[in-house]
């Protein structure tokens, strides 16, 4: 009689038990896909539509760049939340003359800036209906309930140079009360301008978070 009673009520709890454990588990995968960590193989970075390798642009000349400070693009990291991802007319007001017109990168930036190359007589056309945004991968994501403003953590770190991590070695920030935007990024992005393609190199998880505002 006994029996009869405790396997359904055994099953039942099995059940219940797989139920729950595939819930925990989808929200899990879920957490997984919003916010990977560089872990088995997995890496977050991505192809983009078009290659922007900061090692040409962000990497000081000595090591082969032209070294354009990280503010000319990302212009309101310390006015605002968002670091800014330039319109594409700023890249075309560079590479509308800078750079082959045989790169098929530069080709691709030009025409979604409606620039372009006659073909008979290799004079450059500009029509502004032809321009259209660049629909950059992102690299860098944060929960969704995670409201992280760029502006107060700029400011604060370029006048706490001490608190700054990830200091790339070409960098000598010893003894210095006060560092410019572009030498701050590192904390939470790493060594960016040595990257020819952007890949995240820290969690950005809370306990990063916490870690910080301990200090």
């Amino acid at each position: 009689m006994w029996v009869k009673v405790l396997v359904p009520l055994v099953g039942l709890g099995g059940l219940t038990t797989l139920a729950i454990f595939s819930i925990l588990l989808a929200g899990l995968f879920n957490a997984w896909l919003g916010q990977p960590l560089p872990v088995l193989g997995f890496e977050q970075t991505f192809d983009q539509p078009i290659n922007f390798p900061h090692t040409k642009h962000a990497a000081p000349v000595e090591e082969g760049g032209i070294g354009m400070d990280c503010t000319y693009c990302h212009r309101t990291v310390a006015k605002a939340a968002s670091a800014h991802i330039p319109a594409v007319e700023l890249c075309a007001s560079c590479h509308r003359a800078v750079g082959s017109y045989e790169s098929e990168d530069l080709i691709k930036l030009r025409a979604t800036s409606g620039i372009f190359e006659n073909s008979e007589d290799k004079q450059v056309v500009v029509d502004s209906n032809e321009a259209s945004p660049i629909n950059w991968r992102r690299v860098h994501r944060l929960p969704d309930h995670v409201r992280f403003v760029h502006s107060a953590h700029i400011n604060y770190l370029t006048n706490h140079p001490s608190a700054i991590e990830n200091v790339p070695d070409r960098l000598d920030l010893e003894g210095k009360e006060v560092v410019p935007p572009s030498q701050v990024c590192s904390t939470c992005h790493g060594d960016v301008a040595s990257m020819e393609k952007v890949y995240q190199v820290e969690p950005l998880k809370m306990g990063q978070c916490v870690n910080c505002h301990r200090k």
